[in-house]
């Protein structure tokens, strides 16, 4: 199965971002609360833009079925992006006025863009594979941190509550299988595609959360 083998490829890059920093900090509730600013105003950048890529995606659908999928897809992450704003924002004392000054970091730039060239160059498989990382990703890091918390008043315990989410596990599930479908389908060149593009977001995901922990902006300008 495509999505078996695909993980398997990426399981070193898995193992080494439950490892970082960032994560283990998160999961301990001792994360600093500057980074996390750093990390959640990036993400909603990165989640905007996230969107736009789902929706290109959305368009190359082979089905009415599948284009409303990853229609709502795109809905949703624009949902958590205001999520963010709403409560995160709020809670962590990150004005609005502060968030949109901010320029996206060089790896949240360099991810979206590689996301948004992937999904609006290559076919709707290409597409689906290349924005699955960010799906799976994320709901086996949010697992993974919700059970191994070390306490229950951890600050972030609300961001981590938000991709342990049963509709957001049913969303990653849906994902999977539309990839899974797709790699039957397609031709041996494509499916080749389909593994590079999965790998190389999976190599942004690990940037992403290194960036977030390194305070990453740009060194000059």
């Amino acid at each position: 199965m495509f999505t078996t083998q695909a993980w398997n490829k990426i399981d070193k890059i898995y193992d080494s971002i439950l490892q970082m920093q960032f994560i283990q900090e998160l999961k301990q509730g001792s994360l600093s609360k500057e980074v996390f600013q750093h990390y959640i105003i990036q993400d909603g950048i990165y989640l905007g833009e996230f969107s736009r890529a789902l929706a290109i995606i959305s368009a190359k659908a082979p089905s009415p079925e599948l284009q409303l999928q990853f229609a709502r897809n795109a809905a949703e992450a624009i949902a958590v992006e205001r999520g963010l704003h709403e409560q995160f924002f709020a809670e962590f004392n990150i004005t609005s006025e502060t968030a949109l000054a901010t320029q996206p970091s060089p790896t949240c730039l360099s991810y979206t863009n590689f996301l948004l060239a992937t999904a609006y160059q290559y076919s709707f498989a290409i597409g689906v594979a290349a924005v699955l990382p960010c799906f799976w990703i994320y709901l086996e890091v949010g697992k993974y941190i919700y059970q191994q918390a070390t306490s229950k008043l951890n600050p972030y315990q609300k961001w981590i509550d938000t991709y342990i989410d049963a509709e957001f596990e049913s969303s990653v599930m849906g994902v999977i299988d539309v990839a899974n479908d797709m790699a039957h389908k397609v031709a041996a060149e494509e499916l080749t595609l389909m593994n590079q593009v999965f790998y190389r977001s999976s190599q942004f995901e690990w940037l992403f959360w290194d960036s977030a922990d390194q305070l990453e902006t740009w060194k000059i300008g």
